[in-house]
């Protein structure tokens, strides 16, 4: 099995199989990539398919253009999937079904979200305590579409003691690829992902006979060199990345051994993703999106040398002033 990131990875479905470009994946991440944020990572290069954020199903389908708001227009060179949350398997054939006219390539299914909110109302990890349900989704999301279909999920809820039985359930029920976020539900993101369990999932899959189901490893991706360490160490067919995306939207080139941002380019990103935001949004939404990618930003170095700017940043209520800044510093390095 390839541990080069940089080497093309395929899907199969029912009836349509996807190819990425590369083994390097956008996470999902609710509040932060939406179209806007996914496009622009597209523009920078270096990423191989990327996730909308999750859509979740309640009491009923999720009607077409709803989805079409998340996904936005597909993209051709960088395949974008369609991800579905729920508790159970009602609506899940319908909302899929009325997904399928937006052509998104495939859908993945959300087995991973911590939020209590979600958790309280027996979806995302909380499926993780009832793998026959899990099982019921993927097997249902399967025959709804002829598209393959993935799952992302953590490695258990308060342990990692059914990661095995969790892992084969996917497989075994026609997930496509399987997303292993390598922390518990009751992991903080502090706490260092346990990349242990990624090759214990990966030496499940290959004895059971799946090895031919991709295993896509997600957590403590903190640089450019630790995506092809965690695949050579744990055997994961790709890496899927989400804050450290959120801190230097070339990580994925980096990853793949092409150059990092200058800091005029990381400045340049904040405000072209400012400015794309502004194109249809209020100033307050732009600002806001700013400050919950300033609370990681480092692209290109910035921060790094004035530490103290980006507090006073994340306390401004002027985005002029968040604008002014990387205006600056676009101008002193470019």
């Amino acid at each position: 099995m390839s541990t080069d990131p940089g080497q093309p990875l395929t899907i199969r479905g029912r009836e349509a199989d996807v190819v990425f470009p590369n083994r390097l994946f956008l996470a999902p991440m609710e509040g932060i990539t939406d179209q806007v944020f996914r496009d622009l990572m597209i523009g920078v290069g270096g990423l191989g398919g990327a996730i909308t954020e999750f859509i979740r199903i309640s009491v009923n389908p999720i009607p077409r253009k709803v989805v079409a708001k998340y996904l936005g227009p597909v993209r051709g060179v960088v395949p974008v999937g369609i991800q579905f949350m729920a508790a159970d398997t009602e609506h899940l054939a319908q909302s899929i079904a009325n997904a399928e006219p937006l052509g998104a390539p495939w859908y993945d299914l959300n087995f991973g979200c911590p939020a209590p909110v979600v958790f309280n109302k027996c979806a995302g990890s909380a499926l993780l305590d009832h793998p026959d349900r899990m099982v019921a989704m993927i097997g249902t999301a399967v025959q709804a579409t002829g598209r393959p279909v993935s799952a992302k999920m953590r490695a258990g809820v308060r342990d990692p003691g059914r990661l095995r039985e969790l892992v084969l359930a996917a497989a075994q029920a026609g997930a496509a690829m399987i997303t292993l976020h390598a922390r518990l539900r009751t992991t903080s993101y502090e706490e260092p992902a346990t990349w242990s369990w990624i090759a214990e999932a990966r030496a499940a899959l290959d004895s059971a006979g799946y090895g031919h189901v991709p295993l896509v490893g997600n957590g403590s991706i903190a640089e450019a060199g630790d995506a092809r360490r965690m695949m050579e160490t744990t055997g994961c067919s790709a890496v899927m990345i989400g804050r450290a995306a959120l801190a230097d939207p070339w990580i994925f080139r980096s990853s793949l051994g092409r150059p990092t941002a200058t800091r005029a380019e990381g400045a340049a990103f904040a405000l072209g993703y400012a400015a794309t935001i502004l194109a249809d949004r209020p100033p307050i939404v732009a600002l806001k999106k700013l400050k919950q990618m300033l609370r990681w930003y480092r692209c290109g170095g910035l921060f790094l040398d004035c530490p103290e700017d980006r507090q006073i940043l994340l306390r401004s209520t002027d985005l002029e002033v968040v604008l002014d800044w990387f205006r600056e510093q676009a101008r002193i390095s470019g």
